[in-house]
């Protein structure tokens, strides 16, 4: 009896976990973006998950170069909510082709999102016409035209018969479109939009994000704030370290600080240890939680803290760091 009320109840899990309604996506329209290189502005829309923003796409449909031997590119691209490029996927009926309208392979469209991510390609310094080299001459075969060959120099940076829509592609996901798109969610913005940019691998989008952070944000938040301390790169970490209004009223805030600190790398440490040491008031809230903690910190951090703290004529603090020494011995 027990087996059955048991299968039972796993039974009624599953149907109910398998009946459970799907997250609904909605579109809202963001912007149009239109520039010399195609007649038809291509439509933006943010995409709203459960009427929460997610990330932006566009359907695109452009031409990638000015003769019969660039097929346009269909594609659908996202970017995240600060306008960062996140990824593309291919249109049903529609792939991707190259010189010759030779079909992507596999390997092809991995390097197209290695190449659309790296916002520092040569792609960002170069025209049009440094794609080719004009000298070295290549005919098709399935049309009546010819082209340039690759220039060595850019050959790392482009998919080998494919350099035009590497580039126009390169230009429209990294380009000013990205700029407007983030305005648009400034814009627009909501605490929504700031979790789902804090919650970002891309420590560029947590910037937005906290850049937009009030003094009382950063306490009301804390908790999520030095999860994105702990994750994130170390620009983002002395971002954040130098903007926490500290000393916290709350001094149960404060040890919380601390002890995210000491879980991280030395730079970031050094970066904390700077901060305290700009003021008596800061060094007097903070100082004796860092001295608490103070074989978590190297050597040298060790040796500047005690050396800014007495230069700040803290006696109490400075007893406190005599006495921890000592005992020591």
């Amino acid at each position: 009896m027990h087996l059955l009320s048991n299968n039972l109840a796993v039974f009624f899990c599953f149907v109910l976990f398998a009946f459970q309604p799907d997250k609904k996506s909605v579109f809202r329209k963001a912007i149009s973006f239109k520039t010399d290189d195609y007649a038809v502005a291509q439509l933006v829309n943010m995409r709203l998950q459960d009427n929460i923003p997610e990330n932006f796409e566009a359907n695109l449909n452009i031409p990638v170069c000015d003769d019969k031997l660039c097929a346009p590119v269909f594609l659908n691209v996202k970017w995240d909510l600060a306008g960062n490029y996140l990824e593309f996927d291919t249109i049903p009926g529609h792939p991707l082709t190259k010189f010759d309208h030779k079909r992507f392979s596999k390997a092809d469209y991995v390097r197209l999102q290695q190449i659309l991510k790296d916002k520092n390609s040569i792609l960002r310094v170069l025209g049009k016409n440094d794609l080719v080299d004009k000298s070295v001459q290549l005919k098709a075969t399935t049309v009546d035209a010819v082209s340039g060959a690759t220039p060595a120099t850019i050959k790392n940076s482009v998919i080998e018969g494919a350099v035009y829509s590497c580039y126009t592609l390169w230009h429209f996901v990294n380009g000013s479109l990205a700029d407007s798109l983030r305005a648009f969610a400034l814009k627009n913005y909501s605490e929504q939009i700031a979790f789902k940019l804090l919650a970002s691998s891309n420590f560029e989008t947590q910037l937005v994000a906290i850049k937009q952070l009030t003094n009382q944000q950063y306490i009301q938040h804390l908790n999520k704030l030095l999860n994105v301390l702990q994750q994130s790169s170390p620009i983002v970490r002395a971002y954040l370290i130098n903007k926490f209004p500290i000393p916290f009223q709350d001094k149960t805030l404060n040890k919380q600080l601390v002890q995210t600190i000491v879980t991280l790398d030395n730079y970031s440490k050094s970066v904390f240890i700077d901060r305290v040491i700009v003021s008596k008031e800061l060094a007097q809230e903070v100082g004796n939680l860092i001295l608490s903690q103070i074989s978590a910190f190297d050597e040298k951090q060790q040796e500047k803290f005690i050396r800014e703290v007495q230069k700040l004529g803290l006696p109490e603090l400075n007893q406190q760091i005599k006495e921890y020494f000592t005992s020591l011995n």
